[in-house]
């Protein structure tokens, strides 16, 4: 298939499911669904689209609630650098929606539209964009080829390709267009070579490293101390942002390790919040008892039973601290094919780090921490409870990789400030060259 066959089947596409998106909000049931839905397909509130009309903006859009956090620090630098603008930030869920709407350093949040021509024109109508932002991987190619029609520069920060992406013929041809006029800062070397061959201008693209290394610790919520008291010295074990499959395999493991370490404590915490009932089920079909992060900080806090227990992490922002309070810590998303989620938060923690085989989404990351002695891969549910095993029969050996790990985490520092330098200079240049045509 040819490139212009393979771009108008992808606006085709959008077009498809934008048209979904409208009959299944008339569907019974939907009302509730309703503000996502309307937030997809372009629409923006009364109060919110009198803001977007506000000033000229820039705009960042972060899909997940990791490259939220990540980012956000670069977002307050940029408000302190241009104070005048309008700040939005976008997502693509409701968890990072809300965690949007909590950020001091934006003052508009919304949900990306579908990328479809109809909803992009309906989204963009109300702004006057300056620049538009957006982390990892996110390529839209009608959105960018939207705003390269208006002249507004289009940022790829922290960016990261994958190896399976790279590898997509087919995402050359829909990409080359979208990916000519932007300018990428991209995590490593590596990743600034893949973004070239998917059709990025060479002269536009920039090694920035991650921000994930510069991202600020928030200060702990006030119940983790009550979480601290609750653990009582005893360890605990913390599967962080894991997936079907993955709770099941620690859950295996943590049977199989209790009779030599009974106060061995396990946290699961899912990566989806909508999965919280189903784990919940497994834990009590372990059979075990299991408690609630939520019910165990509360202010009538339950208490930890004196054997083996489960805390389900039924809140979005706690894990960072949890690890901090973890023996050794699980990444999800690597058992299962799911690429893989967030080491760094563990790393800065100084926990050791487990994860599976799957973690294209941070490669290169995984293999510094793995060489520097900070991490160890496991291939099988089998070979974590092995793993899990050493740590816990080992206490200098798991102190020295949370040591270790850290030191990796401490040492990506300094991609803030390359960023700043960066989207600074592209923003002065597209002033000025405003500034000669007018």
């Amino acid at each position: 298939m040819t490139g212009p066959l393979i771009r108008g089947a992808y606006r085709g596409a959008m077009t498809v499911a934008a048209a979904l998106a409208v009959v299944g909000a008339r569907l019974p049931g939907a009302g509730r669904r309703w503000p996502t839905l309307a937030g997809r397909l372009g629409a923006l509130p009364a109060a919110e689209e009198a803001t977007a009309r506000g000033g000229d903006a820039i705009w960042l859009h972060a899909a997940s609630v990791g490259e939220l956090v990540a980012a956000r620090p670069l977002l307050a630098r940029l408000r302190e650098r241009f104070p005048r603008r309008l700040f939005v930030v976008s997502t693509l869920t409701a968890t990072g929606l809300a965690l949007a709407r909590e950020m001091s350093e934006a003052h508009l949040a919304c949900l990306f539209p579908l990328d479809a021509p109809a909803t992009v024109r309906r989204r963009l109508e109300p702004f006057r964009l300056e620049a538009f932002l957006f982390t990892e991987t996110e390529v839209w190619p009608t959105f960018l080829g939207a705003l390269a029609a208006r002249g507004v520069p289009a940022i790829l920060v922290s960016g990261r390709v994958s190896a399976r992406t790279a590898r997509a013929w087919g995402l050359r041809s829909l990409y080359r267009r979208a990916l000519a006029p932007v300018t990428c800062c991209m995590q490593t070397e590596e990743d600034a070579r893949r973004i070239v061959a998917l059709g990025a201008d060479p002269r536009r693209v920039h090694v920035a490293g991650s921000l994930k290394f510069d991202a600020a610790a928030a200060p702990p919520p006030a119940e983790i101390a009550a979480l601290a008291a609750a653990l009582a010295g005893r360890r605990l074990i913390v599967g962080g942002s894991t997936h079907r499959g993955e709770d099941e395999a620690l859950l295996a493991a943590y049977r199989a390790l209790v009779p030599a370490h009974p106060d061995l404590l396990l946290m699961l915490a899912p990566r989806h919040p909508e999965r919280l009932e189903a784990v919940e089920a497994a834990v009590a079909s372990a059979p075990l008892p299991c408690l609630r992060y939520t019910a165990l900080v509360g202010h009538e806090a339950a208490a930890l039973p004196p054997g083996p227990a489960v805390v389900l992490l039924d809140a979005v922002g706690p894990l960072a601290h949890c690890y901090a309070l973890a023996w050794a810590a699980f990444v999800g998303g690597s058992l299962v094919p799911a690429g893989g989620h967030n080491v760094l938060e563990p790393a800065r923690a100084a926990r050791p780090i487990l994860v599976g085989p799957h973690t294209e989404h941070s490669a290169a990351l995984v293999a510094r921490l793995a060489a520097a002695g900070g991490l160890v891969r496991v291939e099988s549910p089998a070979a974590l409870t092995v793993a899990l095993a050493g740590l816990l029969s080992d206490a200098e050996r798991a102190v020295a990789m949370g040591q270790r790990a850290r030191a990796v985490a401490e040492s990506g520092r300094g991609a803030l400030e390359r960023h700043v330098k960066i989207i600074t200079a592209r923003l002065t240049t597209a002033h000025a060259a405003e500034a000669s045509s007018g």
